[in-house]
């Protein structure tokens, strides 16, 4: 070891961040930055608090510039050049600047990322003296450790629902001992599982409010998860609302976007339940031709002449609710939706309650 990797050493995060780099390498085609992932999605993945106005400036504050300054004084590839913005696909101005490149020096930028390819950084991930329960909190997470927690949230919401005590630190403790993260870290993982749950219409915990830095892969393995844990399948919809929800953050005019003009299909093998037929008719004519919710009429007429009011379940049948018209209300499309996907879905809920004497809580 030279003289100047004794004075410069890498810091905790910094070392959480190589990691994550490395493990990315496999899948970087050098000069294609379309394979490179962006400052969002690394500060996702290592589910990181968002400490600055954006993404880049958040993470050069959690180990982007201790990483950088490190490879650059011990004369290793550039590999933090492997981070770039999700506009230009490029790495932020100050990248080229530590090094003394221009901002447009892509071949210098592609041979450095070639050299972080071939290099052998093993002996550089275990360089951190920080404890290991704060190095592990921003460390990526494994499959079984995910799969724990997504467990563990459903359990808490069955109980909740059957109105049985349960503490959710307690729950957390569990996993803190089992897989070696902070108790603070499984609690936010709870509420990305919340924002999930939003994101699929469904009920959240009450305390546990959705977090939505969340990664998309991420999201989408916790998709899965719920619904083995409920043992139920899903046509999976979770990655495609990421994605949109990811594109409007880009709020920059563009040209509208090709498309397809042949959108590929795809079978799935979804979970349905067998209604009863009586029961909807039933909590329709009880309408008249009003929603039940915001208590105005109907907002078209049907080809068939009726008043279109959609029948909502308010405990949901994914949720093990009955199909009883003590369980069913006939509601508008707008607020069928703001009861699935609304922030004020719990408010919404209770004033349902509040509002007709047929509903008994389930």
């Amino acid at each position: 070891m030279d003289t100047q990797e004794i004075v410069i050493k890498l810091d905790g995060d910094g070392t959480t961040l190589l990691k994550h780099l490395v493990n990315l390498l496999p899948k970087i085609v050098p000069g294609q930055p379309g394979t490179y992932p962006t400052y969002k999605s690394v500060h996702e993945n290592l589910t990181l608090p968002q400490l600055s106005e954006t993404y880049g400036k958040s993470l050069q504050q959690q180990g982007l510039n201790s990483l950088a300054s490190w490879a650059k004084a011990n004369d290793k590839p550039a590999i933090t050049g492997l981070i770039v913005t999700q506009e230009s696909h490029t790495p932020g101005p100050g990248f080229f600047k530590l090094y003394d490149r221009p901002n447009e020096d892509f071949l210098w930028w592609k041979a450095q990322i070639e050299s972080a390819k071939r290099y052998d950084w093993t002996p550089h991930l275990g360089l951190s003296t920080e404890p290991a329960s704060k190095k592990n909190d921003r460390s990526p997470w494994l499959e079984d450790e995910l799969k724990a927690a997504v467990e563990m949230y459903i359990q808490m919401l069955r109980l909740h629902r059957a109105g049985n005590p349960y503490s959710k630190k307690a729950y957390y403790e569990r996993l803190a001992e089992q897989y070696g993260r902070s108790v603070k870290a499984y609690e936010y993982r709870m509420q990305n599982i919340s924002f999930v749950l939003s994101l699929m219409g469904r009920e959240w915990l009450a305390g546990l409010k959705p977090a939505k830095n969340v990664g998309v892969n991420v999201a989408v393995q916790i998709e899965r998860f719920i619904a083995e844990a409920e043992n139920i399948q899903l046509a999976p919809s979770v990655g495609f609302d990421m994605l949109v929800r990811d594109a409007l953050q880009n709020k920059k005019l563009k040209p509208p976007p090709s498309g397809s003009a042949q959108p590929k299909s795809s079978v799935a093998t979804v979970t349905q339940y067998h209604r009863d037929p009586g029961v909807k008719a039933w909590v329709l004519l009880q309408a008249k031709g009003s929603c039940e919710c915001c208590e105005k009429p109907a907002p078209f007429v049907s080809a068939v002449g009726e008043p279109f009011l959609e029948v909502h379940h308010v405990k949901k049948l994914a949720e093990q609710g009955s199909d009883t018209t003590s369980n069913a209300v006939a509601l508008c499309p707008n607020c069928h939706r703001a009861l699935h996907y609304g922030s004020h879905a719990k408010d919404l809920i209770e004033g349902l309650f509040a509002r007709i004497p047929r509903l008994r809580r389930e």
